[in-house]
């Protein structure tokens, strides 16, 4: 492996990277609370429109099928135009499409405001242009930046799932989403005050620490690589890297749109499955903070491992839920979701910003999130018409353990193709 650059710390007694976590965890507690909340929608519309629910599930499809087909145009903008006015504007989507839906009356309705511009807000605003944008401030503990700033989605499930659940049992599914569209017009000031592209702006260096000037003279540092998608996408580190986004996420969808269902099927009240719901947030707020740490100590292919193990325990859990209902299963079932949550964005993210550092992370990290997309889209709709063909998700919950195996798999082997590579061309 080549030498790492000599660094020397400059005297400052606040590093503004940290700031740029915290807004980028609070973006993702309202984008991701709204993302991670349609469980509870989900059981609310089916019960109201009488959808089947392979339809209804539908509608959260296609906002992943916006996620996929778009991320990469939203990465390349956000490199041109920088984080403030993306960002901005995919809030504006954001409480535009929340508020429009509150609105809707049938499923043509609900799958264009909520899959299609919620869907753009969201991707926006997504977990692949947040960690594009917290690499160009953070290289040491990039991992644990990533961890904190990713945590607001869990946080988002811990605060949104069971208020929302609260506010449609009491006044409908449509204020809640009015409120939701409300948390997000707000994050709109708060973006424009407080967000920068890179630390240069400002006139700091990355992780607060000022490099020796003969640091950057080692040309074949991957620090100093300056990887576009173009150059990426010639690797096969990176093909891995998609495969691994592309079933690290589906598995993880298909139970947040079904697992509410799942719990009140199998004799759960349903403000107490939200509510253990929204606990897994709190463990996925923690567990991302954990294993970000974690990765930059260990190594992130390790800690996914962990992470890996431990959504698979998730799945057969919830798999084995039987009536009368077991209330120790549940909570059980939340410790793990959460611990599996906290692992899979944020280190797949972190694993290509390793691999491939530069001005076009944005677009880099888009790529992922399209392949993250990609599979959230599928998998939620694959196991709604599972259920509707054979009234149970059995077979669903078999291939998405199938899924994580291989993701896990291909996200081990990318960094070893990597150095393969690195070594073959220092030779």
């Amino acid at each position: 492996m080549p030498n790492r650059p000599k660094i020397k710390k400059k005297p400052t007694p606040f590093y503004y990277g940290w700031v740029i976590v915290a807004v980028s965890a609070l973006t993702l507690l309202v984008a991701f609370g709204t993302r991670l909340s349609f469980t509870v929608f989900f059981v609310a519309l089916t019960a109201e429109f009488g959808w089947a629910r392979a339809d209804t599930a539908l509608i959260f499809s296609v906002s992943m099928i916006v996620f996929a087909i778009t991320s990469i145009a939203a990465g390349l903008a956000l490199d041109r135009w920088g984080v403030r006015v993306v960002f901005a504007v995919g809030a504006g989507f954001l409480a535009l499409g929340l508020f429009m839906s509150s609105q809707i009356d049938s499923l043509w309705q609900l799958a264009f405001t909520y899959g299609v511009v919620v869907g753009l807000g969201i991707t926006i605003l997504g977990l692949g242009l947040q960690a594009g944008m917290l690499a160009n401030w953070f290289r040491k503990r990039l991992g644990l930046a990533i961890g904190i700033a990713f945590a607001g989605t869990g946080l988002g499930t811990l605060l949104l799932t069971p208020y929302i659940e609260f506010l449609i049992s009491n006044t409908g599914w449509q204020t809640a989403y009015q409120m939701l569209a409300a948390l997000a017009l707000l994050l709109i000031p708060i973006i424009l005050i407080f967000m920068r592209r890179s630390p240069a702006v400002m006139g700091l260096y990355v992780d607060g620490i000022r490099p020796l000037p003969s640091a950057s003279l080692h040309q074949n540092s991957p620090l100093t690589t300056n990887w576009t998608i173009k150059t990426a996408s010639h690797t096969l580190s990176f093909w891995l890297v998609i495969v691994a986004a592309l079933f690290a996420i589906g598995p993880l969808r298909m139970l947040t749109v079904h697992q509410l269902a799942v719990m009140v099927d199998a004799g759960f009240n349903s403000l107490y499955a939200a509510t253990v719901i929204g606990g897994a947030g709190l463990v996925t707020a923690i567990a991302f903070i954990l294993f970000g740490t974690l990765s930059d100590r260990i190594g992130r292919r390790q800690t996914y491992v962990i992470g890996s193990i431990c959504l698979v325990g998730a799945i057969v859990v919830l798999s084995q839920l039987q009536t009368p209902p077991q209330p120790g299963w549940l909570l059980v079932y939340g410790v793990l979701l959460g611990l599996g949550e906290g692992s899979r964005s944020s280190l797949v993210t972190a694993v290509a910003s390793d691999l491939f550092p530069g001005q076009s992370l944005g677009a880099i990290n888009g790529a992922v999130g399209s392949a993250f997309g990609a599979g959230a889209a599928f998998f939620p709709w694959l196991a709604g018409w599972i259920f509707d063909v054979n009234g149970d998700y059995n077979r669903a919950f078999l291939i998405a353990g199938l899924a994580i195996g291989v993701s896990t798999l291909a996200l081990w082997m990318a960094p070893v193709i990597a150095e393969r590579r690195e070594r073959s061309r220092s030779l």
